[in-house]
């Protein structure tokens, strides 16, 4: 999911010619960085939700042992996830590609 979103954010610059004369490799690179840091962001930004209802313990518990079922932990957990999750990731693209 992240290194996807990732490399979507890094077809958008390439269209806007913001990644003029890097090679694959390179790009490639910017896209794992970019995932990790959304990735980074999206935890913390749950994390800060999951606070507020008083299930943090838990989800810090299923970062560490039991990321299977975690959309569907955070579907159930937060009201409106899917929307709360496409928010994170526009201000996420604006942080991290200054999209």
């Amino acid at each position: 999911m992240y290194l996807m979103t990732a490399r979507i954010w890094i077809d958008q610059m390439r269209e806007e010619g913001k990644l003029a004369g890097m090679d694959e490799a390179a790009v490639e690179a910017l896209a794992s960085e970019y995932a990790g840091k959304l990735e980074e962001f999206f935890n913390a930004e749950v994390a800060r939700q999951l606070e507020i209802y008083g299930k943090l313990e838990e989800y810090e518990r299923m970062l560490l042992y039991d990321t299977q079922y975690m959309s569907k932990y955070l579907n159930q957990t937060i009201p409106g996830f899917p929307a709360f999750r496409m928010e994170i990731f526009a201000r996420a693209k604006k942080a991290i590609a200054g999209l």
